[in-house]
């Protein structure tokens, strides 16, 4: 039986879910898709080119076939009807953002969560968003992929280029405004009044680069923000140990991979109160949060986790490690996902 994992994403997630599906099936085949200048869609399957949907449904359909595609806005409800077993991967923004933005997006997730075999999503507002659109409960797996086992980090302050006299935020995400990071640049405005060694680290990517450089010159911040190159997972992952806090500030999200991984590795973390990082980030239990959008309330939110009394935030930081691990760590999820491909396969 063939396995094929149908995606136009090229991320972490993605690397992830292939390395797995790889040990699952002998028979097993990465489909990445790409897209024309007429936004037409064309993928390679056995090496054979094909530049429509209709044209790739037909090339994937074979008797006991298992289709796992994601995220379900760009991909799977184009997948619809195709002759084999479907299981569609949640990015959460193809249901908390497109599928909420109008009637025509929500009204074609639906037809695919009719129609689907499994859905599989990583928190429970995307899943209790998936079964108010019709999905049977059953149909449902909510499957945290959070970080993989926690190693302890090999760098230093030193080899980051950090120094040791600053208290140091760290922004994780691109520089995008899904994100939005000028929420962050105009609380570090007032953060720096009232913790003045504080050093923000940002990383160099996304399609605002320019812009937030701009903003944080105007604010007079240069001297509390240094920029970071993109960097690989593992270099990142360690250089991120070496932060103070980190601070996310996504206007929805699901469950952040990056955040998983700071509370995994003993970091303090401050998130923006979406849907998604409520189910993770409990305001003093396990970090502390933000009203989304609001820079006065981020701004306390970081004071609070960079000046919390050491005993209050070791306490924090063992709770965050303890719920990580209990509840979403990578190689538990991992199964859990791999058997249910493992079922469609055996025809289950």
């Amino acid at each position: 039986m063939t396995l094929f994992f149908v995606t136009d994403r090229a991320d972490a997630h993605v690397a992830r879910f292939d390395a797995l599906f790889a040990t699952l099936s002998a028979d097993y085949e990465l489909v990445r898709v790409t897209y024309d200048a007429n936004v037409k869609p064309i993928v390679s399957i056995a090496g054979a080119t094909h530049q429509s949907w209709d044209a790739i449904r037909e090339a994937l359909a074979s008797k006991g076939s298992v289709v796992v595609s994601g995220p379900l806005d760009s991909v799977s409800v184009n997948l619809v009807g195709g002759s084999f077993s479907h299981v569609g991967i949640s990015f959460a923004t193809d249901v908390m953002v497109t599928a909420a933005q109008s009637h025509s997006e929500l009204s074609r997730l639906r037809t695919l969560v009719e129609s689907i075999d499994i859905l599989v999503t990583d928190n429970y507002a995307t899943e209790n968003a998936l079964i108010s659109m019709g999905a049977a409960a059953d149909k449902v797996r909510r499957i945290p992929w959070g970080p993989e086992v926690a190693v302890a980090s090999s760098m230093t302050r030193a080899e980051c280029g950090w120094p040791e006299d600053r208290r140091i935020v760290l922004y994780p995400r691109s520089l995008e405004a899904h994100y939005d990071p000028g929420v962050f640049v105009d609380a570090l405005a007032l953060v720096t009044k009232r913790v003045p060694n504080v050093l923000a680290v940002l990383v160099e990517v996304g399609s605002l680069v320019e812009d937030m450089k701009k903003r944080i010159a105007g604010a007079g911040l240069s001297a509390h923000v240094h920029f970071e190159p993109l960097r690989e997972p593992g270099e990142f992952r360690a250089m991120m140990a070496c932060a103070d806090v980190v601070v996310v500030t996504p206007r929805t999200d699901g469950t952040s991979v990056t955040v998983m991984d700071a509370m995994a590795q003993g970091v303090p973390v401050v998130s923006s109160l979406t849907a998604g990082s409520a189910e993770w980030v409990v305001e003093g239990i396990t970090g502390w949060t933000f009203p989304v959008g609001s820079t006065s309330e981020l701004a306390d939110a970081i004071e609070r986790a960079l000046l919390a009394e050491e005993s209050h935030g070791a306490l924090i930081i063992e709770q965050a490690k303890t719920l990580v691990s209990q509840k979403a760590g990578w190689d538990i999820s991992a199964q859990r996902l791999g058997e249910v491909v493992r079922g469609l396969l055996a025809g289950h």
